[in-house]
């Protein structure tokens, strides 16, 4: 899987198959082989890359069996780009046992030309008993080891049901095969079970290979999409658009209606201005059925179009704080997504800015960071003091009287933003002044909040013009270069001095760079954080509590690093697992040598499992010294 863009978990890839590649998100309309009325280049004109069939129901029919063995399935569906086999695991699930073992029907996958094999596995109900899902978690397995994978896309589903550690451990193990769609979730999907779903997403994602394809089985209907993209799920299957064009109803991206009950198709329909619905419904059945069925298959690509833009903006968490309200149980399902751990997968900020609406936007990890933070900054026996929106505002430039308060007192100072309070010193550090604001105050919450910092340092005051000050014990620019440097790197020493010499932009008053010895350490970029230049890159690198943020390359690898080239994946040898994405990093030898500085195009979480594209944007290289 090579990585194009991406917002947190969420990303634009593709992959190859040996009938072309496919970019995701993607979504494989379920074909039926017996009943295949769209042509490929109707599909292709919906924006379909690829498709899904099953080859259960090909190898039980005689005559799709025996034309498949001597053509090939691309040529039985008339579909010539990459064609997904489903293996009748979920047949198995409804109508039981059938008559082929997973060997056999991974076999006749390969002979017909499959270009994603899935093997038979063992479908996991959510009301299934622990004991039952841990047994169809390993019996899966060992399916997967029956097969000789080879040079094959062979699909190995991640099962588990509704269990945490059972998605866990299936997530590692599957992970051997180059495919992982996400198993047994049909459903809880069918039930509006979202936030289950979403712990079942996590689970899995975050302890697969995050190099690989990861598919939700069956996640068909356009309203998910967007929470499962966000989570890393890369692709899925749909039968949804037929299915619900059997029933007369018309598919739109936050649910469906039915055909009698509407006035008019929308203006992206392929269906507007050729039909009215009530002239759509006097159709014959076979009509009625393809035309549906291409209104809704435009309507989950336009979904999908809009996730990918979602993501090159970097907005598609604030698309999914939109959609969350279309249903109850889509805003459950966020609550649940707030509330699990995902934090250390997001990137040190975003293109967009972030949206703060109410409480449950503190509970964003860009925010949890900054309040982490301040907890940490104020752990320490100096007095706090509160500066309220009188004296300061995001997004406005700290008055003079402020820092010359700063200036006077070695307090730790903060500041209201939004129903928080945080360092002073962060002022223009992403989120704090990229952000727009509801501006609903919660007295209560603020209340609240102030007595969590108190438990940290008791001292706590808010600032009036009572307070006096006569004399000057430090520098505001000075202690907010040491601060975000703090906040960036997650370190408890400054890379800066007293004696370093800041330059600020002519134009907006900024802080733009940060000199020592006449050469640019770091440059302050828009967002409010640092980017290192190579001389930077050093002084880092000789702090004896050094930030972790090394990415070991071999020889070769640093030879071309150093003169500004970007490092790949497959040159990686070590790196720092509490990389964030995004963030600047040394890139170093085994011997720890320098070679570059850049910034992090994934976590280091993620860094261990990619073998194909940019893994460092390296801004200089140590031939600049």
């Amino acid at each position: 899987m090579q990585l194009l863009f991406k917002e947190n978990l969420a990303r634009i890839g593709k992959f190859k198959t040996d009938h072309g590649e496919i970019e995701t998100p993607a979504v494989m309309p379920v074909i039926n082989p017996n009943l295949n009325f769209l042509s490929e280049r109707e599909l292709k004109d919906l924006g379909v890359q690829a498709v899904i069939t099953n080859s259960y129901i090909i190898r039980r029919t005689e005559k799709l069996r025996d034309y498949a063995l001597k053509y090939g399935v691309h040529r039985l569906i008339n579909f010539q780009g990459p064609v997904m086999t489903d293996s009748g695991t979920f047949q198995s699930y409804v109508y039981g046992d059938i008559e082929y073992n997973n060997k056999e029907i991974v076999d006749f996958q390969k002979n017909i030309g499959s270009d994603i094999i899935t093997i038979l596995d063992i479908f996991s109900r959510p009301d299934d008993g622990y004991e039952t899902a841990k047994n169809a978690v390993y019996e899966t397995y060992n399916r997967l080891n029956e097969i000789d994978i080879g040079n094959k896309i062979i699909a190995g589903p991640i099962q588990g049901s509704i269990y945490p550690d059972l998605r866990k451990i299936s997530a590692k193990l599957m992970s051997k095969a180059p495919y992982l769609p996400i198993g047994g979730v049909v459903p809880l999907l069918e039930s509006y079970r979202y936030d289950d779903l979403i712990k079942i997403i996590i689970n899995s994602k975050v302890n697969a290979d995050f190099s690989k394809p990861i598919h939700l089985f069956g996640g068909g209907h356009p309203m998910f999409f967007a929470f499962s993209v966000l989570l890393g799920v890369d692709l899925f299957d749909s039968a949804s658009y037929i299915k619900y064009a059997k029933d007369n109803r018309v598919l739109y991206t936050e649910g469906t209606r039915n055909l009698k009950e509407i006035r008019d198709f929308p203006d992206w329909s392929p269906l507007f201005g050729r039909y009215k619905p009530e002239e759509l419904l006097r159709e014959t059945e076979k009509i009625r059925l393809k035309e549906l069925s291409k209104h809704n298959l435009k309507a989950i690509f336009n979904e999908i179009t809009e996730i990918k833009e979602r993501i090159y903006e970097n907005t598609l968490y604030q698309y999914v704080e939109e959609k969350s309200r279309a249903h109850p149980s889509l805003y459950r399902a966020f609550i649940e997504m707030l509330n699990s751990n995902i934090d250390n997968f997001y990137n040190i900020s975003l293109k967009s800015p972030f949206y703060f609406y109410d409480n449950h936007s503190l509970k964003n990890p860009f925010v949890k960071r900054l309040i982490e933070f301040t907890f940490k900054y104020i752990n320490n026996s100096k007095k706090c003091v509160i500066l309220n929106h009188k004296y300061w505002r995001a997004g406005v430039p700290t008055a003079d009287s402020v820092k010359e308060f700063y200036g006077s007192n070695d307090y730790n100072i903060l500041v209201q933003w939004n129903n928080i309070f945080i360092p002073l010193e962060l002022e223009d550090t992403y989120p704090v002044s990229q952000s727009v604001s509801s501006n609903i105050i919660d007295r209560d919450y603020q209340t609240y909040f102030i007595s969590e910092l108190k438990k940290i340092n008791n001292d706590i005051i808010f600032y009036d013009d009572s307070i006096t000050y006569d004399r000057k014990v430090r520098d505001y620019d000075h202690g907010k270069i040491d601060a975000v440097f703090k906040f960036q790197f997650n370190c408890d020493r400054s890379l800066f001095n007293s004696s370093d010499f800041i330059v600020r932009s002519k134009a907006t008053g900024h802080i733009r760079n940060i000199l020592r010895d006449s050469k640019i350490l770091a440059t302050m970029r828009n967002d409010g954080f640092f980017t290192l230049s190579i001389h930077g890159g050093s002084a880092l690198q000789k702090i004896k509590e050094y930030p972790m943020s090394r990415v070991v390359v071999t020889p070769d690898s640093g030879e071309f690093n150093a003169k500004d080239f970007n490092v790949f994946f497959k040159f990686i040898k070590d790196f720092d697992e509490n990389i964030i994405a995004g963030n600047e990093v040394m890139v170093v030898g085994e011997n720890d040598e320098l070679y570059a500085v850049g910034h992090s195009t994934v976590s280091g979480t993620e860094m261990k499992s990619y073998r194909e594209g940019v893994a460092v944007k390296v801004h200089e290289g140590i031939n600049k010294l």
